[in-house]
């Protein structure tokens, strides 16, 4: 498949020389990093609307960060398509960007 010359689509290509099965749905770990546990908490808290409104989530966390402030970490469960990725990555960042935080990744383990 091509995916387009980005980090994510590396990653694709990546998984797609490894055979990744890319017809299940996996949890899929996605970091973001504030100032604050404020901060992280109510990026944390839309997150947990989601899952009440049907979002499908393994986890939402909050924790210190090794490099300080503290992390989320979200675990949709997705099919692991670039489109996929990408919206997930989209929304966090737009979320993200109305506090003091960034996006520190995303990755997934196959079978």
């Amino acid at each position: 498949m091509m995916y387009p010359d980005d980090v994510n689509g590396d990653v694709f290509r990546r998984l797609e020389e490894h055979n990744f099965d890319f017809s299940k749905e996996y949890p899929v770990d996605f970091y973001a990093v504030y100032a604050t546990e404020e901060e992280a908490d109510s990026i944390a808290k839309l997150y947990v609307q989601d899952w009440k409104n049907g979002g499908n989530f393994k986890n939402i966390e909050t924790r210190p960060c090794e490099k300080g402030g503290m992390e989320l970490e979200l675990v949709p469960i997705m099919k692991l398509t670039y489109e996929n990725i990408v919206g997930f990555e989209n929304t966090l960042a737009e979320r993200t960007s109305k506090v003091n935080g960034y996006l520190d990744g995303w990755g997934v383990l196959g079978d």
